[in-house]
């Protein structure tokens, strides 16, 4: 490909001697060391326009050392990888996606490489409320094709105000149909795959026949700790990544943590340590009882949270993108609007994923 200096990338002349590239994206800089000019100008003429051999006989340079160049300058995300019309059939769609793999990639194939495994992945949502969802929409938006939308719930009109896709004129119908009809408004092309179930120890064993990719627990019935063991012991057991979906609860949101087997901490080193850390004189403590509560809930809150799982979905299912919240999980104030964030490490006594462990994966 005809080398192009990237769109997101400044250059910058720190001295006679040090050339700095900021990748204004990712927020990194790229420092080398220089003799005169030749390098600056050879780079900042880099428009996509010229062969190698061109621009080496315009700056009188050895085609071998502009190759060592240009072939570093692309490893560090510096040049342009994206060739819109080779290999991207898609592109016109999905071009904002791309070029923000490409400033993860290195190389034009790689960048290929990233896309083809997110188009061709298949994710399973677990739960298409306040944030599974908005999570749906995210995922088909960044190029996955192939959803499969897990729930038995029906769609009531107190879920309007922080679900994504549902109207008044949905009300009483299954929340997987309307969520598949709004997912085909945005592209027929997508697969939707649709399981009329809620979740319990066993109701993801229909899924054995499937080959799923990543599994993202947006489900929280009983609870958020059964429904991520239940999805946990599952994709534990068949080295599936998951992410724990996050929710709202008291004006705090939970940034749930990203899982992959063998590699983080799994759902059992979160919960043995999260035990551990609140274990209490029960003494000490008197019950209250606190009949019919009902938590607030906000839709922009639901939205954001579903939007940073969806930005973690995308990098797991690049295969090159490394996940931010592997062992840890945050919480978000709404009030504040800070995040905090606390680690969980990979425990050696986990049941699940320590040395001993039923799951245990070097």
């Amino acid at each position: 490909m005809k080398p192009k200096l990237s769109s997101t990338v400044s250059v910058v002349k720190i001295n006679d001697r040090i050339l700095e590239f900021f990748l204004t994206n990712i927020r990194q800089q790229v420092r080398i060391r220089v003799e005169d000019d030749t390098i600056l100008n050879i780079v900042t003429s880099l428009d996509g326009q010229r062969s190698v051999e061109e621009i080496a006989d315009q700056y009188d340079v050895k085609i071998d050392e502009l190759t060592a160049l240009l072939e570093y300058l692309r490893s560090k995300g510096i040049l342009d990888n994206v060739e819109p019309k080779k290999d991207f059939s898609s592109y016109d769609r999905f071009r904002r996606v791309i070029h923000f793999l490409a400033d993860y990639s290195h190389s034009h194939n790689h960048l290929i490489a990233m896309w083809e495994r997110i188009q061709g992945s298949c994710v399973l949502i677990v739960g298409l409320g306040a944030v599974g969802s908005w999570v749906a929409v995210n995922l088909v938006q960044s190029g996955v094709r192939t959803i499969v939308l897990m729930d038995e719930d029906v769609v009531d009109v107190s879920n309007l105000h922080r679900q994504f896709g549902y109207t008044e004129t949905d009300v009483g119908r299954k929340k997987v149909d309307v969520l598949e009809e709004r997912i085909h408004f945005y592209s027929k092309d997508v697969k939707v795959i649709k399981e009329y179930r809620n979740l319990d120890a066993h109701a993801l064993h229909v899924f054995d026949e499937n080959h799923i990719d990543l599994i993202i627990n947006c489900a929280d019935k009983p609870t958020v700790d059964d429904t991520s063991l239940w999805i946990g012991e599952y994709a534990m057991g068949r080295g599936i990544p998951h992410i724990v979906g996050g929710g709202y609860n008291l004006h705090l949101s939970l940034i749930g943590q990203t899982i992959i087997p063998g590699q983080s901490a799994c759902v059992k080193c979160f919960q043995r340590t999260l035990e551990e850390e609140n274990t209490i004189d029960p003494a000490r403590v008197k019950k209250l009882s606190v009949k019919n509560r009902k938590i607030g809930s906000f839709g922009p809150m639901c939205s954001m949270i579903a939007s940073m799982v969806g930005m973690e979905a995308i990098k797991v299912l690049s295969g090159d993108i490394k996940p931010s919240n592997i062992n840890r999980r945050g919480e978000f104030d709404i009030y504040s609007m800070d995040i905090k964030y606390k680690t969980y490490n990979r425990r050696d006594d986990c049941e699940w994923c320590g040395k001993s462990g039923k799951y245990y994966r070097s």
